[in-house]
């Protein structure tokens, strides 16, 4: 009997399907983005609150890290993302912190800000499955977030440049890393979540769901205004 073609087949198969159906460039603050229908007091916002996840993003590989010593392969992965997202030159959250000061937004509002309670939870999540969930789910949450990324990267460079007035390379570095970084990442995690063998399948897809729902919820935290159009 044929395969329904329309079932996912495979672990990355199913993740993918996932990170279709919740691919952040369909969230209304995105669409708005590309549009230029942004404010720069919203993009403010959005840098000052979504610079805690950036920040907190090393953090949770470092956790994973640390759990890592069954596999080398893992470990080695690991750490080749963590080593790029705290690059002494040129640090992912100097990268962003560059990125808000060209809106106007200072390191200390930064530093200081309170996270809003999509963003809190967005925070929680990828700790919770860094530090407690099983390894296949933790690469999960990683791949279903990074997977997504350079394409964003591309939409907002483009977005910041033709509508906001903002073109200086400095203000669009952390985006223009992330147009080509996280294709090597992606591919990573790819490679390793597609050699793993008696995995539970429905708590990993649980965990990447999951993920990419705390991720759509940060935006909804700085674009209540878009929440009618969820996906």
């Amino acid at each position: 009997m044929p395969k329904n073609g329309n079932t996912p087949k495979t672990l990355l198969e199913s993740l993918d399907a996932l990170v279709a159906k919740h691919h952040l460039l369909k969230h209304p603050f995105y669409k708005a983005w590309t549009d230029g229908q942004l404010s720069k007091a919203d993009l403010g916002l959005y840098a000052e609150q979504y610079y805690q996840h950036v920040r907190s993003f090393p953090e949770n590989l470092k956790q994973l890290a640390a759990r890592t010593n069954g596999d080398r392969n893992l470990n080695s992965l690991v750490q080749e993302n963590l080593a790029e997202e705290l690059d002494a030159t040129a640090s992912h959250p100097l990268l962003w912190r560059q990125f808000a000061q060209s809106l106007g937004v200072s390191d200390a509002s930064l530093e200081d800000a309170r996270p809003l309670p999509g963003i809190a939870a967005l925070l929680d999540t990828y700790d919770e499955v860094a530090a407690q969930g099983s390894m296949t789910q933790a690469v999960a949450a990683f791949y279903v977030y990074e997977a997504q990324v350079p394409e964003i990267a591309s939409q907002k460079i483009s977005g910041l440049r033709r509508f906001y007035g903002i073109s200086e390379p400095r203000a669009l570095a952390y985006f223009a890393v992330h147009e080509e970084a996280d294709v090597r990442h992606r591919a990573a995690w790819r490679q390793w979540l597609v050699r793993q063998q008696n995995v539970d399948t429905v708590g990993v897809l649980c965990a990447a769901e999951r993920s990419l729902k705390a991720l759509w919820g940060a935006l909804d935290a700085v674009y209540p205004q878009g929440c009618v159009s969820k996906n």
